[in-house]
């Protein structure tokens, strides 16, 4: 996978043709879904492809409609903030090899749960968000477009407002990190949740760490673990660059009370250079 040119085209995509996956799409994804079930900490969360007819009544989601896909992603995980974390960080990677396949997704946190009353959960699990995959429109609707300008979708947040020296607080200098800069910029590039990008950078140069930092910065969201969602995928678009351009780490967590700053930000997991 050429993890920076899926990560450049992904783009969420909302109206589809009203196809199932080819069988060859199919058993790409599967073989790589089998193959991408642990998170972080070591847990484990299994994915499925689930197909469901197309609906006269398209399924409603906040910021418009979704129309004409068939197919989804979805897992069954813990109602914890690490598992909503893994939960992201793993469904992200499967997102970008479906963009490598030339296939649209859309991720869809808040969803109608009565659109999917044919998809039994434990009583002790939940589906923190799903992602919506198939054959998108090759010309976007008129309509499509007014949505993506309404949410926003194009915008990112600047370096200034993400990444920082963890010693003195201010805006990280990209030519201290300059055999990083490429996977930052990748992370900044992410989707969240109305691209929130809750997530904040902080660099130690004395430990060679990245420290991952979450910024509530919509309690709505936030009420509903997307923000912790939304720190998984930022952290797969990391992870994956950092290894693409032989940048080795492991992920490590320090623990919270020892790790500044403090204030609206939460610490969440360290990336330990190698």
């Amino acid at each position: 996978m050429d993890i920076i040119k899926s990560i450049q085209h992904r783009r969420s995509a909302r109206t589809y043709n009203s196809e199932s996956l080819k069988p060859s799409d199919s058993m790409i994804l599967e073989e790589f879904i089998n193959t991408n079930k642990t998170g972080i900490n070591g847990e484990s969360i299994d994915f499925v492809l689930f197909e469901k007819s197309v609906s006269k009544t398209p399924m409603k989601i906040p910021y418009g409609l979704i129309r004409n896909n068939k197919t989804y992603i979805f897992g069954k995980t813990n109602p914890t903030a690490i598992s909503r974390t893994n939960y992201g960080y793993l469904l992200e990677k499967i997102v970008l090899k479906a963009t490598e396949l030339k296939l649209g997704t859309c991720w869809v946190g808040m969803f109608d749960k009565e659109y999917f009353n044919d998809i039994q959960v434990d009583n002790n699990l939940v589906i923190p968000a799903i992602v919506v995959i198939g054959y998108a429109k090759e010309k976007m609707p008129v309509k499509e477009k007014l949505i993506r300008k309404a949410v926003g979708a194009n915008k990112r947040k600047s370096w200034e407002m993400l990444f920082f020296n963890y010693e003195t607080g201010d805006v990280l200098n990209s030519e201290s990190v300059n055999l990083y800069t490429e996977a930052l910029e990748m992370m900044r590039m992410a989707p969240s949740s109305g691209n929130t990008q809750p997530w904040r950078i902080f660099y130690s140069s004395v430990t060679n760490e990245f420290h991952f930092f979450k910024k509530i910065t919509n309690l709505a969201y936030e009420s509903k673990g997307m923000h912790d969602i939304d720190m998984g995928i930022a952290m797969s678009h990391f992870e994956l660059v950092s290894l693409k351009t032989g940048l080795n780490g492991t992920w490590m967590q320090h623990k919270t009370e020892k790790m500044k700053p403090n204030g609206d930000l939460h610490y969440v997991i360290t990336w330990k250079c190698k």
